[in-house]
């Protein structure tokens, strides 16, 4: 059975596009961060003209996995996904801007 995906409030003039299926991952499976460095859990899809502090809810330690539980959205052409990470949802990209994977097997 394919999971429903609980609809997510996008605030206004944020457009994106919500896919059930597609990307590197699916709902339910386990990624981790293969980067060495901190990885932000964001409120929303998107980083641009964001104020981090708003934003930002978590942040992924380099090596840790998070459970893929939602997605994937569009935004600032990046792939988000939303995860959960010690208790916390969040959206994760999938990549940086300049191609540098960030979630991982």
């Amino acid at each position: 059975a394919t999971p429903t995906l609980a609809p997510v409030a996008v605030p206004a003039g944020e457009e994106r596009i919500v896919e059930e299926t597609g990307g590197a991952f699916q709902v339910g499976e386990q990624a981790r961060n293969v980067t060495g460095d901190r990885v932000n859990i964001r409120r929303t899809p998107g980083h641009l003209g964001k104020v981090p502090a708003q934003d930002i809810v978590a942040q992924v330690a380099p090596g840790d996995s998070v459970q893929i539980v939602g997605g994937r959205a569009l935004q600032d052409n990046l792939i988000w996904w939303l995860v959960s990470y010690n208790g916390v949802e969040g959206w994760m990209a999938e990549a940086t801007a300049s191609g540098v994977q960030i979630l991982g097997r």
